[in-house]
């Protein structure tokens, strides 16, 4: 097969291989580009087992990647053909192996080209130009008869009309053809990095030759130069400032007041750079500048979006499209306006009519973000996000229109990869993206008490979630930023992969036999839940497949015949029921006035269940049904139990920040490490746990978070 094209079938699938091109029943789905690479090799080795070592070389090249990349573009492909890990129709995986193509697969040559008529074109052409240039046809004599002339001008009439026909057929088709050629893709042909400080930001707008931007903690506005260079603080009369837009000729910012929050309302205030007067515009969730600068649009908590002047008249409601609108962006030409609501992209006209969902029906990759048209208005760059992380990959809609030429059949990914990408913010030529690129990556540490510090432990592998069976010889843990779930030996050796994406697992605990392991798991479609999973591997089970709530942080009681969990009507940093689940009968009940608290943690004995509280800790009796507070007036966070059960170590991340530990009869708490310099990394921002020493072990955030200019052409 090498060096010819194919056209590949199989059940309702087809797969273009000129076209680069993946159709399902009649419609095309959108792929990432390496997906589709690793779906033509297996296409072109059906019924045998690739190798993933194979696949990486054959797919990614000298590129240094993970076997994560591959198990993503995996993991992809089987949600495009409706395919399932447990249960393959198409794509079968060889546990620690590779995978194999099951289905059958016809393979045809495709024989798609360039059309001939192209050529043939030309050659009428030089007919037509002969017979206008009165040259003689070979053998003719002007000695023929009046009658032999009539007769010939006749045929050559004759002629001339079929050449003619033919010429103008030939031109219609190229005609046709070049109204219907497909256009030039856009593509990103480059990366520079613009900042290299690693600190969380997010780009905001740019004015051309300054990008703008948040810095998150503390809140600021800073500026760097489009080519890079030191970033700078931009004072704003405004306290907590917030960016929200740029104007378009980079006067002024639309700026929103944390400080001055009411019930999560923004105050919004336009504010001249140069100068510092600031005008008061309403209250805000976000805010755009109209593309000449004379107005703004803004959506509220309500989930409605106003209308008002850039001097805070003329206020007016355009629309209430309900539910929550974190982004907002306007046509160039000023007559559209998208914006983000509950992670989809809709539309509406300018003065709020016409409002519609952009892509309905549109097989993308999760959550639909952050939308921006080129200044030319060509194409609207967005992010899709697959996972819960923050950041995803930038997609590009071809909003490029002409005569006979139909719309394009949907998005096109732009980037790939490990690295996350933030809101892009387009440059003034139109040419360049800017955007905050985050790439996670953590490394594990223990805390040594002998030393007072934390050093790397298991070679430093970005892991959260890490839990230790009984018997100390065994783990358990998350890899960061993947969310899959491994078991391994106590050394972190003979690691084996227990789930695949895109179920994303958190707070894996072992079973007391160690034969299984509880986890919370969930994605973008399904909500977060309970599961169990053997730990020699196999399909993850749900334990509450009818439960409607978010349910998390299980924990075994000590005869491993029940498990206690936090359940909530959504998955919040605080707050929830305590319930216990009776493994004998599916039977839950609810611990009376657990209201507000998550973490349960079983004492060794089963008589107590402790649990954090939105202030602090609360020990639960069984017996007499009652709570008891051990710890108040303390924000805390990750909650864990000593191998003896006499602690609870806990953790913070606000005020006085450190591990710390309190004994599970009463008393004081007692800092074991300081963090105050310690820059943590985890799933949830920050992630404790303990080794079978009771040793503190956290993640140490070594990825970064800075800002690039990404290089757009059309080729």
């Amino acid at each position: 097969m090498a060096g010819k094209s194919f056209v590949f079938r199989f059940r309702d699938m087809e797969v273009r291989e000129r076209e680069f091109s993946l159709v399902k029943a009649g419609e095309v789905l959108p792929v990432e580009p390496k997906a589709f690479r690793v779906l033509l090799m297996l296409l072109r080795n059906p019924q045998k087992l690739i190798s993933k070592e194979e696949l990486l070389n054959a797919v990614w090249g000298d590129t240094a990647v993970s076997e994560n990349s591959l198990t993503r573009s995996i993991a992809l492909l089987r949600r495009l053909l409706g395919d399932d890990a447990r249960n393959p129709r198409y794509i079968e995986t060889v546990a620690t192996v590779g995978y194999r193509l099951v289905c059958t697969v016809e393979a045809l040559e495709d024989q798609s080209g360039i059309l001939a008529g192209n050529g043939e074109a030309h050659a009428l052409w030089d007919v037509a130009l002969e017979q206008a240039s009165g040259k003689p046809e070979i053998g003719s004599s002007r000695e023929a008869t009046s009658g032999g002339l009539r007769a010939g001008s006749r045929i050559g009439f004759g002629v001339r009309l079929l050449i003619g026909g033919a010429i103008l057929t030939a031109g219609l088709a190229i005609a046709i053809w070049y109204l219907h050629r497909p256009l030039p893709p856009l593509r990103i042909s480059g990366y520079t990095q613009i900042t290299h400080d690693g600190l969380a930001k997010v780009v905001l707008g740019t004015d051309g030759s300054r990008v703008y931007f948040n810095r998150l903690s503390p809140p600021s506005i800073a500026e760097v130069a489009v080519g890079g260079g030191p970033a700078v603080e931009v004072p704003v009369a405004v306290p907590s400032p917030v960016l929200l837009d740029v104007s378009p000729d980079g006067s002024s910012f639309l700026v929103a007041s944390h400080a001055e929050a009411d019930d999560g309302a923004l105050p919004l205030w336009n504010v001249r750079v140069l100068g510092g007067s600031i005008r008061r515009l309403g209250d805000a969730v976000y805010a755009a500048f109209s593309p000449d600068g004379s107005s703004v649009a803004y959506s509220t908590l309500e989930g409605d979006i106003y209308l008002v002047r850039s001097d805070g008249t003329d206020v007016r409601k355009l629309t209430s499209p309900g539910g929550h609108i974190p982004r907002l962006a306007w046509r160039p030409d000023g007559g559209a306006i998208r914006f983000t609501r509950d992670n989809l992209l809709w539309e509406m006209s300018s003065n709020g009519t016409n409002l519609h969902q952009l892509l309905p029906g549109w097989h993308g990759s999760g959550r639909e973000c952050c939308g921006h048209w080129t200044p030319d208005g060509r194409f609207f760059l967005f992010l899709a996000i697959d996972s819960f992380r923050a950041g995803g990959q930038i997609w590009a809609l071809d909003e490029r229109r002409g005569l006979l030429r139909p719309p394009p059949s949907g998005p096109v990914q732009l980037t790939t990869g490990p690295t996350l990408w933030h809101q892009p913010v387009l440059g003034k030529d139109g040419k360049t993206i800017f955007t905050g690129g985050d790439t996670q990556r953590g490394e594990l540490s223990r805390f040594d008490v002998q030393t007072r510090q934390f050093t790397p432990f298991l070679g430093g592998i970005s892991a959260d979630g890490v839990a230790f069976s009984r018997d100390g010889l065994s783990l358990a843990y998350v890899s960061y930023p993947e969310g899959i779930l491994w078991r391994a030996t106590r050394d972190g050796s003979r690691p084996v992969q227990l789930t695949e994406p895109p179920l994303e697992v958190l707070w894996p605990r072992w079973s007391p036999d160690g034969k299984q392991i509880a986890f919370t798991g969930g994605s973008l479609e399904l909500p977060d839940a309970i599961y169990t999973v053997s730990a020699d591997g196999g399909s993850p089970r749900r334990f509450l497949p009818e439960d409607k709530r978010v349910e998390s942080q299980p924990d075994w009681s000590p005869d491993g015949r029940k498990i206690a969990f936090a359940s909530a009507t959504e998955l919040t940093d605080q707050g929830g029921d305590i319930h216990v689940l009776d493994l004998a009968n599916h039977h839950v009940t609810t611990l009376p006035g657990s209201v507000g608290m998550d973490f349960p943690r079983w004492s060794p004995d089963g008589r107590f269940i402790a649990a954090r509280t939105g202030s602090g800790l609360s020990i639960y009796d069984p017996g007499s049904g009652r709570w008891s507070v051990l710890l108040d007036n303390v924000a805390i966070e990750d909650l864990e139990l000593s191998k003896d059960g006499q602690f609870l170590y806990f953790l913070r991340t606000a005020g006085d920040r450190g591990v710390f530990r309190i004994r599970f009869s009463g008393g004081a708490p007692v800092r074991v490490v300081d963090l105050k310099d310690w820059h943590a990394a985890g799933f949830f921002d920050v992630w404790m746990g303990l080794d079978p020493t009771d040793a503190p072990l956290m993640l140490r955030d070594i990825g970064s978070n800075d800002i690039y200019a990404l290089t757009l052409e059309e080729k």
